[in-house]
Parts: structure tokens; sequence; C-alpha cells
């Protein structure tokens, strides 16, 4: 590529998900947002009537709706939009024959969207670099069949911390605070502490994920999708 950034399009139909990628991407000076949309007709008319250059990677989820197959489906559609564009999926769904579809029918990665966090802009930068990317569940489930698939390099992106300092109280805050959008004094009252507390454990989670703003937090939890964080 010639771009001293890679240009992504988002597609997602989950606005949160959309928001978290868009961060993520915003705050790696190797990657920008071409833009976003929330379906596939309306990425590809944004391709069509977008002046330019078109996105260098497309980071495209696999189910829409109730179509579990509709990204998929759509990747020949999304070729002949953007030629020369790299697609790389994102999904919550990492079994076998999905994954297997998705690269047959022309995804240049497949990532599991709980494992690919803050790595998402590396990972677009090995797209643009010639290399097929996955993240290490997607790995275990079909890297030989993909590997035999195509004939470029595969990489397995690494795991993301587990983060393993974050206390029960500490998620659970976190949670309320930056995924529920509670208030510190609606957290106190729900979980029957002072609101000192509360923003003592919120000031302590930042400082363990690395983030600086509700925003920020907001998109390591979403893209982690942390199942060990229980509202109840």
């Amino acid at each position: 590529m010639s771009h001293l950034t890679s240009s992504v399009l988002i597609i997602d139909d989950d606005y949160y998900a959309r928001e978290a990628l868009a961060l993520l991407l915003a705050r790696d000076e190797r990657t920008r947002v071409w833009d976003s949309a929330e379906s596939i007709d309306a990425a590809l008319l944004l391709l069509e009537r977008t002046p330019g250059p078109g996105p260098d990677v497309i980071l495209l989820d696999v189910q829409f709706g109730a179509d579990a197959r509709a990204g998929i489906d759509a990747l020949p559609a999304l070729a002949s939009a953007c030629t020369g564009a790299r697609v790389l999926v994102t999904s919550v769904l990492r079994n076998e024959a999905t994954v297997l579809a998705a690269v047959k029918a022309g995804a240049d990665g497949y990532v599991w969207k709980n494992e690919s966090g803050s790595g998402i802009a590396s990972a677009v930068c090995r797209l643009t670099e010639g290399r097929f990317v996955m993240t290490p569940s997607i790995a275990q489930a079909a890297l030989g069949q993909a590997q035999a698939a195509r004939e470029y390099a595969i990489e397995v992106l690494g795991t993301e911390p587990q983060y393993a300092d974050l206390t029960s109280a500490l998620k659970r805050t976190l949670y309320l605070f930056c995924l529920c959008g509670m208030s510190v004094r609606e957290i106190a009252l729900e979980l029957q502490v002072s609101q000192h507390t509360v923003s003592s454990r919120i000031k302590a989670a930042y400082q363990i994920i690395d983030a600086g703003s509700r925003q920020e937090a907001f998109a390591r939890l979403v893209s982690r999708a942390d199942p060990e964080v229980e509202l109840r």
C-alpha cells in the first residue's frame, strides 16, 4: 500500500462494536477509519458513492441480524466494489465451518472479537503486508485447513492481557460504569458502597487496563467481552 496509514472500513450491525473498533483504530498512528456502516448494503453504497481511493482494509462481521452468513456471502460483492482491499473478518463466531467458509469465500484474515482487542490495528497492518491473520482460538480451530486453502503466510496474533489484577469488585464496578453508563452515585446505590469507594475502584481499574477515560475503558471491555464480568 502506498498510504502512510492503512484506511479501514468497518462493517458491523452492532453500534457499540463499531464505536469500539473505531476508537481502537484511531488511537494507533498506523491506522485510520475510512468510514463505517451498519449493514452490507450501506457499505456497498458508501463504496459506490464515495469519491477518491477506497479503504485498504475492510473489517467485516459475519452475522447481521438473523443471517449468520451475511458477511461471508457478501465477500464477492465487497471484493468487486473495492478492488484491492483486504478483508479481515471480526466475529464472535469461531467454529471451524464458519472460519473455513469465510476463508474459501475470500477473507484475508479471521479474528475472534474476544481475543483481538487493542491488537486490531496490528492485525490490519499485517494484512496490508500480505499476511493472513488469525487469533489463537481461530488458529486452533482451523489453522491447518486455512493454510491449505490460501497461499500466503498465516500469522497468529498474540493474546490480549488477561488483567489478572482486576478483582471481581473492580470488574463489576467498571462494567456498571462503562457498559451500563451508570453514574458514580448510581453505582454506589447499586453496590451499597460509598461514592468514594466507587471512584477509587474506577481509578484503580483504569490503571490496570491502561485506560484514560470511560470511552477507552468501554472500548477495551467491548472488544474483550470479558465473560467473567457479571452484573448480578
